[in-house]
């Protein structure tokens, strides 16, 4: 059964209660703000998933709530590992994901490219196929530039974190549209590609990607 809004909010209540209060903040913050909620049923039930930028660890805490999916969350922020949580089917990583080896059912790349630089995007992709088993999925989380009122919003939002909090590493704040990310996907090699708007109700323009690696490919 999928865990509703409230049952969410006193699950990571749980979960982060012994974090110190800036980084609880943060993470409400996040919760609030982003439709974590709308994008868990795209994850099949019994994946062993790999979370790229995981940060704390929220997403991955409410994937694991079902009790059939396991999650390995990479995060080259050690500001936010050092505090993990711990949970049997979580496990953190401090670094980038080159540093993992082996293929996933799924990878998961949420809220992490707009921090990435637009030359080493075709790469990264390129990467996170290698990464999914044939047949699996890539599931990537964005914000849609073309939505020009609730960008203004969440680009003041990002400058005044940038410039007053330090939340996020990396360096400038880099988006594409739609159609230049569906053709990113497609040059990796992935196919049936699928975007979705989950914005409604939120501030900000949230969209999510969903792709599969073709099933006859080779591990």
């Amino acid at each position: 059964m999928p865990i509703g809004y409230f049952a969410a909010l006193r699950l990571l209540h749980r979960t982060f209660a012994g974090y110190p209060l800036r980084a609880r903040m943060h993470i409400l913050g996040r919760f609030l703000t982003c439709p974590f909620l709308r994008t868990l049923d795209v994850i099949p039930p019994g994946s062993r998933v790999l979370d790229i930028g995981a940060g704390h660890g929220t997403y991955a805490r409410l994937l694991v709530e079902d009790g059939t999916r396991e999650v390995i969350a990479v995060e080259p922020d050690v500001r936010k590992c050092v505090l993990a949580y711990r949970h049997p089917a979580v496990r953190f990583v401090a670094g980038f994901d080159s540093c993992i080896r082996g293929t996933f059912d799924v990878v998961v790349l949420y809220d992490v490219i707009y921090r990435i630089p637009l030359s080493e995007r075709d790469e990264l992709f390129q990467s996170i196929f290698d990464r999914v088993r044939p047949g699996g999925l890539f599931v990537f989380k964005d914000l849609d530039p073309e939505n020009r009122p609730k960008m203004l919003w969440n680009r003041l939002q990002e400058k005044i974190s940038d410039t007053f909090f330090h939340l996020t590493l990396g360096r400038g704040f880099h988006y594409e549209t739609r159609r230049e990310f569906e053709a990113r996907i497609r040059r990796a090699g992935f196919e049936s590609i699928s975007a979705r708007e989950i914005d409604r109700g939120y501030p900000h323009a949230h969209i999510i990607y969903t792709a599969s690696r073709p099933v006859g490919e080779g591990g």
